[in-house]
């Protein structure tokens, strides 16, 4: 039984017809109304009321990322390219074709490495933006805060949560974006950095690496253990072996 026979069933019938169906409208209390403009006034109502939710969802995956704000807008189309730089538009192709695989289900992991300026964050950023507009849930974060928060759970005043259930945590996102891998202090800090890719991996979930790193020297860096590890699901490799672009727009 559609919505239209449920409203004629509750309702008695009147001569009065509506100018728009030309269909008898039914008497509902003192008022007169038409069970097809009831049925199109519901549905609208419906799809407002579901458009405003997914807007609240979407608003509190974005808030939860905590993307940096100076890339608030960043995308990829808006990801300056010079015509003369085939390695940017190498590296946006790249990134796209990651973006895309990730939304797809694949739980591959990217790395990008290259100097300071070359548009690394813009192009992570401009993946989460993506994903997260597809409902997916992303976490962008630094190496240096990512050991910080685990280290603050060290503390009395940590509110209960223990560097395993923060560690759990960040295992729990679709994407995890790992921004300036390599600049926290060494030794501890970097053992429990390793913990969460490590933990990532036994999850068998995708994690962006971003560094400025050469790719020898980050690979040293991870290990061969985890090197190994990153590899296993799928590995893109995005180098950045360009100029910094900040400095050539203030000149």
């Amino acid at each position: 039984m559609n919505a239209i026979s449920l409203i004629n069933q509750g309702f008695q019938q009147t001569q009065e017809y509506c100018a728009t169906h030309q269909v008898a409208k039914v008497q509902a209390g003192s008022h007169q109304i038409c069970p097809k403009c009831a049925v199109i006034e519901v549905e609208s109502n419906n799809r407002n009321r579901q458009a405003e939710i997914d807007r609240m969802v979407r608003e509190k995956h974005f808030s939860g990322a905590m993307l940096p704000v100076r890339h608030a807008d960043s995308g990829f189309k808006n990801y300056i390219i010079n015509p003369n730089n085939l390695g940017q538009a190498n590296a946006r192709s790249q990134c796209v074709n990651y973006t895309k695989s990730i939304a797809a289900g694949v739980k591959s992991n990217l790395i990008m490495v290259g100097s300071t300026g070359t548009g690394k964050t813009h192009l992570a950023v401009a993946t989460a933006r993506t994903l997260l507009n597809k409902g997916m849930f992303v976490r962008y974060i630094t190496s240096e805060e990512l050991a910080q928060r685990i280290m603050n759970a060290w503390d009395r005043d940590s509110k209960g949560q223990s560097e395993e259930s923060i560690i759990h945590d960040f295992t729990q996102y679709h994407l995890l974006i790992l921004d300036e891998y390599g600049l926290h202090d060494r030794e501890k800090r970097l053992e429990l950095v390793h913990k969460v890719l490590y933990a990532r991996y036994d999850a068998g979930k995708p994690t962006m690496l971003i560094s400025n790193f050469t790719m020898a020297d980050l690979q040293k860096d991870l290990g061969d253990r985890l090197w190994s590890r990153f590899q296993h699901d799928g590995l893109t490799v995005v180098e950045c072996n360009w100029a910094d672009q900040r400095v050539g727009e203030v000149a």
